[in-house]
């Protein structure tokens, strides 16, 4: 049986060896960076296709909104519950779930329908919908590019080395392969997206819960994330699938703090039929249930939560919340056998309730 990664289950070790050589860590890692940052860097706006020097501050979660949980100007990142030595705890709203695609002119454009708290009093338009779903779209291809110049930069400074690791080398040529692979097809869907806003196209996703809360939850979040299995069990997506003709289906949260209240959003793309028995078993949950049910997802499939400071540390302590925060489908075994084995159990969404929920909590 394959083994899956856990961030969490990094030993005491493995940590004070983490502590020992951050500094040499932190400058191969930075100079790796920046030379990746440098390389996967555009030279025209994603969105206008104008050729620009400079490009907007875009945040994956509008500034707006982590300002209603930021204390003293900044949140806490998933590594808080991790609490990784070569990663940060905290950042800046400034520089929260950042990435630079589009120009200013764009940015300033193209979202401000859904940036805006006041049109939030009724439902969301189509086109608001059709905006967060293209900016989540943009994040993901802001990512893989970065990642895909990170992984061949990796390559090139291992190659120096006298000793060469071919496993290594295999995990690097596999994580290549799937990131060109998923860059492709966030690129496929930012257009279908940026059609829905020209052409203003209605109907193009489904919006199946919006919640309105009469209180400021302590968290911010605005992502896609790919489901494995349903309330029962029964898969949705094969993460494993190698094949260029298979396609994800995503799911989009949205997680708003607005002053005294939040909104709460989950919508998918028309036409996912995979997520159709998921949304069924959701809309028959009570409603605690329901936010029980999206806190577990954010934090088991995603690293981009955003937390407000003033979360007691025993939050972040929460043993079952440091091993969901830690999941990962990186799997391990003897025989390098790719499949969903271990994924039924470690991402079974039963656990909800085991981990703290902070949608039930005020800021």
């Amino acid at each position: 049986m394959a083994e899956l990664f856990n961030f969490n289950e990094i030993g005491a070790i493995e940590r004070s060896s983490m502590k020992k050589n951050r500094i040499d860590f932190s400058k191969l890692y930075s100079r790796l960076s920046e030379k990746s940052r440098e390389d996967s860097k555009p030279s025209h706006c994603l969105y206008c296709e104008q050729k620009h020097n400079k490009f907007c501050n875009s945040h994956s979660v509008p500034a707006s909104f982590l300002r209603n949980i930021a204390v003293d100007g900044k949140v806490y990142t998933t590594n808080k519950i991790l609490d990784l030595p070569l990663f940060d705890t905290e950042k800046g709203v400034n520089n929260s779930g950042t990435f630079q695609l589009i120009c200013r002119q764009c940015d300033n454009q193209i979202f401000r329908e859904y940036e805006n708290y006041l049109n939030y009093k009724e439902h969301p338009t189509d086109k608001m919908i059709a905006q967060i779903a293209l900016k989540n779209h943009m994040r993901f291809i802001g990512k893989r590019r970065f990642e895909i110049s990170l992984y061949n930069n990796m390559k090139e400074e291992f190659s120096k080395k006298s000793a060469r690791n071919h496993l290594l080398d295999g995990y690097i040529d596999d994580m290549l392969r799937v990131a060109n692979l998923d860059l492709l097809e966030y690129i496929r869907d930012f257009k279908h997206c940026k059609k829905i806003i020209e052409k203003e196209w209605l109907n193009e996703h489904y919006l199946f819960y919006y919640e309105k809360l009469d209180y400021t939850v302590p968290i911010a979040f605005q992502g896609e994330v790919c489901l494995n299995f349903d309330f029962l069990g029964h898969p949705i997506n094969d993460i494993y699938n190698k094949s260029k003709d298979y396609k994800l289906q995503t799911l989009h949260i949205s997680i708003f703090p607005i002053e005294s209240q939040s909104i709460i959003m989950l919508f998918t793309k028309n036409g996912n039929k995979r997520l159709r028995q998921f949304y069924k078993q959701y809309s028959s949950l009570e409603h605690k249930d329901k936010l029980s049910a999206i806190n577990f997802i954010i934090f088991s499939l995603s690293e981009d939560v955003f937390m407000s400071k003033s979360l007691h540390d025993r939050f972040m302590e929460n043993d079952s919340l440091k091993r969901v925060a830690g999941l990962t489908s990186i799997q391990f075994s003897e025989k390098n056998n790719i499949s969903q084995e271990g994924l039924t159990e470690e991402f079974d969404l039963s656990k909800r309730n085991d981990i703290p929920n902070f949608l039930l909590m005020e800021n």
